[in-house]
């Protein structure tokens, strides 16, 4: 069962859904949404499919809604304003949790700002293992371009081959700088419409948590 809770952030209250494991809980992880003004939840099939899985592998998992969605305050700030919210739910999250690991994942506009997050982190910060499905790394035709910066460490890249949305080859030349692979599932759309199963085994696979 989902759980809403309210707590105080940089730009006023901010909400947040938690699940739990069946099992007692041998991690935590926070998973961000696509983008809120086109709309982007933390309800959308790929949060929600990375929240059953993490919560599955015996993670509690936090979805928070970005700001000016549900009931978040502040205004909408194009990935700043948000990676200084997630930033300061990571270190609130670590002082309720500090006996389990940390993970965390993004789909699409998340995935942008948990990446962020996770180049501002030092290395003792940072979650153990980083998933980022359709991520932005460079023009979105439309909307604007995301400067995603250039990271490290175990990381798990997703994007589907036919992505409309945030082209494949921009995450090729954002991952060959640092040879991270990436996981293409070939006709898949920026949503993954018709890929969840094969995206859930993929993940499946990635995850190494402890148990």
């Amino acid at each position: 069962m989902t759980e809403q809770i309210l707590m105080a952030g940089p730009a006023g209250q901010m909400e947040l859904l938690v699940d739990y494991p069946t099992q007692a809980a041998t991690a935590f992880a926070i998973v961000c949404h696509p983008h809120p003004l086109i709309g982007g939840t933390p309800q959308h099939k790929v949060p929600t499919l990375l929240m059953q899985l993490l919560v599955e592998q015996g993670c509690i998992v936090y979805r928070p809604y970005f700001r000016g969605l549900g009931h978040s305050q502040g205004v909408h700030d194009e990935g700043f304003g948000e990676t200084e919210d997630i930033l300061y739910l990571i270190q609130q999250l670590r002082l309720k949790h500090p006996t389990l690991q940390f993970y965390a994942a993004g789909f699409s506009f998340g995935a942008h700002v948990i990446a962020k997050c996770y180049a501002a982190l030092s290395l003792e910060q940072r979650p153990k293992q980083l998933i980022l499905c359709g991520l932005p790394a460079g023009e979105v035709a439309g909307l604007r371009r995301y400067d995603t910066p250039i990271i490290d460490g175990d990381l798990l890249l997703i994007h589907g081959e036919k992505d409309q949305i945030t082209p494949l080859q921009d995450v090729f030349d954002w991952a060959q700088t640092k040879r991270h692979p990436v996981m293409v599932l070939p006709g898949a759309n920026h949503y993954f419409t018709g890929y969840l199963k094969a995206l859930g085994l993929t993940i499946r696979r990635y995850l190494k948590i402890n148990h």
